[in-house]
């Protein structure tokens, strides 16, 4: 083969991307305007696109191309970037048998009936003979991966590719403490009054959509709609949308969610194209695009600076509603000590994540059985968060992810609130008033930073090696426990 072999893998990775588009479109309109009685026709519609893009994902042909590429004399950055992030998917999805593939997907459509029924009945016996079979088929597929390694290793592969079981000891082992003496500061002050103003919600939604536009969203690229569950989700080449969900006593939550998609979708839409396509041109990983969406849902969107900037359009929208940024502020800032993780706050959260960071390590480590599972995280829950759970629901049952097999998701969103705290103490520095631009409603200067330093980017770089291009050497652990000891701790 000649240097064709780049055009012509680039056009069969473009191919797989727009069934990949079509697949997410699918989504998109099953969870915010498909009629109800159409689930029987959606799914065949998603099983087939599912199919075509398995079948030409896991094609000789493309495995062929990939080492076409890698052998060529003189690669470009982008064509290095290609191999090496191709020939890991195309080797994880090729070499696991498709039997073994058939039994996962099953397995996870079963464990999560299974989970409902569960969880709805605060029955954990219900749910041990699928956790177990998720279980035993992960430590399967990670060892038809790569025996050699840690199977966790292997199965964070999935969502953050370079960062490893020793990794993460590292910083979780570091970062619990810290967050502990931050959560029991936070505990001991006097709580603000609950901010529980009645806001209607197509006014919210409107609200909304100048939000976005302010923040620098490209509304000719994009939509925001609503739906049960917050989301994002890129349909194709300049269509990343948002859906968001709102609540009539509970404003804060629903702007909250919709910041968050928005850090997302922003991600997305500052993605180049490019030739190689997503194999070049796509996010790095899971935990730097929860980073994204951590950095304007929490740091710049619940600051003080934003409620100020949003005063104006607070009374413009809901005139007879009271909107103190102070206070509103204040009552962002609450720590609570429940047991509940996406009901916990920016400190408790984290800890979350490290008690099922533990507890995954020690069920594929086979240092717990699964029956034991439930008092080893009432354990953990204890010495953690300072809570056990009143029941199962509240306790190992009150998440979905183990019920579909997603072993490895969990520590991506504590990577996505280090990273981010190491890019917005980079931002700081970079911008030393950025507080003013923010009450002002400027927010250009820190979404080009971070189009600069990790959108434009794509995945020519793996996340350790782009965060250190964009931040330097940081501590994550240091700059995320000195953006929570600042909001949270100090009075």
């Amino acid at each position: 083969m000649t240097t064709s072999a780049w055009d012509t893998l680039s056009h069969q990775i473009s191919e797989l991307d727009t069934l990949a588009g079509i697949g997410g479109l699918l989504a998109w309109d099953q969870q915010v305007i498909m009629p109800s009685n159409s689930v029987e026709g959606r799914t065949q519609q998603s099983e087939m696109i599912g199919r075509l893009y398995h079948e030409q994902a896991t094609s000789p042909r493309l495995g062929e191309l990939i080492e076409a590429v890698a052998a060529l004399p003189n690669p470009t950055i982008e064509q290095q970037a290609a191999v090496r992030n191709l020939r890991r998917t195309y080797a994880r999805s090729t070499c696991v048998p498709q039997t073994l593939a058939s039994q996962i997907a099953k397995a996870s459509a079963n464990g999560i009936a299974a989970w409902g029924e569960a969880k709805k009945e605060k029955n954990y016996k219900r749910f041990v003979k699928s956790l177990q079979t998720n279980l035993d088929l992960a430590l399967e597929r990670a060892q038809a991966i790569d025996s050699s390694r840690h199977p966790y290793d292997v199965l964070l592969e999935d969502y953050d590719p370079g960062t490893t079981v020793k990794d993460l000891r590292l910083m979780f082992g570091t970062l619990q403490p810290g967050l502990t003496t931050v959560r029991n500061a936070a505990l001991a002050k006097k709580p603000a009054e609950p901010f529980t103003e009645l806001f209607e919600v197509a006014k919210q939604l409107t609200l909304h959509q100048e939000v976005i536009r302010a923040v620098g969203y490209d509304t000719t690229r994009g939509a925001l709609h609503e739906a049960e569950h917050p989301f994002s989700c890129r349909v194709g080449r300049g269509d990343v949308r948002i859906a968001t969900h709102v609540h009539e006593r509970d404003f804060l939550s629903g702007l909250a969610a919709t910041m968050h998609e928005l850090g997302h979708a922003l991600y997305e839409q500052g993605i180049p194209d490019g030739p190689g396509s997503s194999a070049v041109y796509a996010a790095t990983s899971t935990g730097l695009h929860e980073s994204q969406s951590r950095l304007w849902e929490n740091m710049v969107g619940r600051s003080l600076e934003f409620y100020q900037w949003l005063q104006p359009l607070m009374t413009k929208h809901f005139p007879r509603q009271a909107f103190d940024p102070e206070n509103v502020f204040k009552t962002s800032c609450h720590v609570n000590s429940g047991s509940i993780r996406i009901f916990s706050d920016e400190v408790s959260y984290n800890l979350h994540i490290i008690l099922r960071f533990e507890m995954e390590l020690a069920l594929l480590e086979k240092r717990i059985t699964v029956n034991e599972a439930p008092g080893e995280w009432e354990k953990l829950s204890e010495q953690y968060l300072g809570i056990r759970p009143s029941d199962p629901a509240e306790g190992i049952l009150q998440d979905a992810h183990w019920a579909g097999g997603a072993f490895g998701y969990f520590p991506s969103y504590t990577l996505g609130n280090l990273y981010a705290a190491s890019l917005f103490a980079k931002l700081h520095e970079c911008i030393p008033n950025l507080g003013h631009q923010i009450t002002e409603g400027n927010f250009a200067p820190t979404l080009q930073f971070l189009r600069e330093r990790i959108h434009h980017h794509g995945h020519l770089y793996e996340t350790p090696d782009l965060l250190q291009k964009a931040v330097g050497t940081r501590d994550h652990v240091k700059d995320l426990l000195a953006y929570l000891q600042g909001r949270y701790a100090n009075d």
